[in-house]
């Protein structure tokens, strides 16, 4: 079942998808992830929002990568979203009105 629930995410999100460790991740434009995030809670069920951290990529572009990950109760699954911002402007949308757990996340 699993592998099932991971095979339909990767066909129905958009931008580059693989499946590291037996988690789905998906690599993302930064407007998509708000986007994203309400589909995975709403139609997917990864209602717990786990974490978010950041990776500093320096030399590259865009320098900053932000890694999200979140988890499904109902399917026992975790998917892992990431996406890339510059130097210049290294700013996400705010997930706190999908996961109030991001008030104190995102700080």
């Amino acid at each position: 079942m699993a592998s099932d629930v991971l095979d339909t995410l990767k066909d129905r999100f958009a931008g580059e998808a693989s499946i590291s460790h037996g988690m789905l991740v998906l690599t993302l434009a930064p407007a998509d992830v708000p986007g994203t995030v309400q589909r995975l809670k709403s139609e997917f069920l990864f209602d717990l929002f786990l974490d978010v951290t950041a990776v500093d990529w320096p030399g590259q572009t865009p320098r900053f990568e932000v890694v999200y990950h979140f988890y499904s109760t109902a399917h026992r699954l975790r998917v892992r979203l990431k996406t890339r911002v510059p130097e210049a402007d290294p700013t996400v949308a705010s997930l706190v009105s999908l996961h109030g757990s991001a008030r104190y996340m995102e700080r």
